[in-house]
């Protein structure tokens, strides 16, 4: 098997104006990972080798009056990054740490 389990915690807004933490399991291919880094805040950012483009619609605004007047449709190039944090970054460790 090569996929890597991991808990990805989102911010869910209610109806009545509450958040509240939601976590899912994920996973991804670990025979995708190109590169991880440490970031200063501890956690793991592990960029996958699926670099791709997908259209984004992003807002047409009119700076003479600032406001938006419509949308404009914009190719953009995207790659996966995933963040891991507590024991889901020191398993990963485990798992893929080569000692010489």
């Amino acid at each position: 098997m090569n996929q890597f389990l991991y808990t990805r915690s989102e911010q869910i807004n209610g109806p009545n104006g509450e958040s509240e933490l939601k976590d899912y399991q994920d996973s991804f291919n670990i025979n995708k990972i190109i590169r991880s880094v440490t970031l200063g805040d501890g956690r793991l950012l592990i960029l996958l080798d699926d670099i791709h483009q997908r259209l984004e619609e992003k807002p047409k605004i009119n700076t003479k009056i600032n406001k938006v007047v419509g949308t404009i449709k914009e190719i953009g190039t995207f790659q996966t990054e995933i963040f891991l944090q507590g024991n889901d970054k020191e398993r990963f460790y485990k798992l893929t740490n080569i000692e010489v």
